[in-house]
């Protein structure tokens, strides 16, 4: 029988500033799951890093300048969170409006129809942005007020995979064992919301089976799964979304590619430059184009002249 186990650390306390988390998941793994084994992979939500480096801020601190108050006039975004957002180098790509047919929507997913109308009340847009790592993010640039006090947010690190990587360095001094790091975020997707990946170290992020043989022998027209992502969609189950408590997991059992080199920036996101990245553009659309009628065609072929 083959088994992947996903050991939520119940044990490890609220995050303040300063923490050593290496050394607290280490202790919590001891204490819970008899400590840490070989090819073992630690799974941590980016709250607590962003909590331990001390990326939170008041908003009442927040003075927005004029770029952020033009914008929150446009999109009903708060301009404080707009204004770290800009600071932060993330550049808006999109703003989805959480009305109509979309609150509806999501207050069928609430057990309080008065407190999800309050929440969305409070955020009636959420912004899709680019940040300077070439990173998506899909909910207001990872800037989030939950699980914090009133009037307080978090921000991710400006390199997660660097994280990743120093609290892989600090349990292997502690340890003597290697074992993959992994940081979470929470991402809007189609019709809800997942956990993936925003940052890895010591794991190759994605697999590399591309063509291999199917059951029958012909290449494999698959084989790129994700796998941090996958990891942290896992993890999740344990991690919860409220009140559960659980920012950092074990995942146990699991036949992973060990990496020194490989991460999120370098792999998942392309690294192609900026005239490559758009002939790709380019030809997805007007590939698109091809497969609908001759208005439809038109209006992507011109989309297509502006890139």
């Amino acid at each position: 029988m083959k088994k992947v186990e996903v050991l939520g650390l119940e044990t490890i306390p609220q995050i303040k500033q300063g923490d050593d988390l290496a050394q607290i998941i280490v202790d919590s793994a001891a204490a819970e799951i008899g400590g840490l084994k070989d090819l073992d992979i630690i799974v941590i939500t980016s709250k607590v890093v962003s909590k331990a480096h001390g990326l939170t801020v008041k908003l009442s601190e927040i003075v927005p300048g004029k770029e952020a108050l033009a914008l929150s006039k446009r999109t009903g975004k708060d301009a404080r969170l707009l204004q770290i957002m800009l600071d932060r180098g993330h550049k808006i790509l999109a703003v989805i409006p959480l009305k109509g047919v979309i609150a509806r929507y999501i207050l069928k997913a609430s057990p309080d129809a008065g407190v999800a109308e309050e929440a969305l009340g409070a955020s009636p847009v959420v912004c899709v942005t680019k940040g300077s790592s070439g990173l998506i993010h899909t909910a207001d640039g990872g800037i989030d007020g939950s699980n914090h006090p009133p009037g307080v947010v978090s921000f991710l690190p400006d390199d997660p995979d660097k994280a990743a990587n120093k609290i892989t360095e600090q349990i292997h001094r502690l340890t003597g064992k290697t074992v993959p790091v992994i940081l979470t975020d929470t991402e809007m997707i189609t019709f809800g919301t997942i956990d993936k990946a925003v940052g890895s170290s010591g794991i190759a992020p994605r697999a590399k089976t591309f063509g291999k043989s199917d059951a029958f022998g012909k290449p494999k027209f698959g084989g790129m799964d994700m796998i941090v992502h996958e990891l942290s969609a896992a993890c999740a189950l344990v991690f919860g979304q409220t009140t559960a408590g659980i920012p950092a997991a074990v995942v146990r059992g699991f036949d992973y590619q060990p990496s020194d080199t490989e991460n999120m920036s370098n792999t998942i996101w392309p690294q192609q430059d900026r005239a490559e990245l758009l002939k790709a553009i380019k030809a997805s659309l007007r590939t698109t184009a091809g497969a609908f009628d001759i208005k439809f065609r038109l209006l992507l072929r011109i989309a297509s002249w502006f890139l």
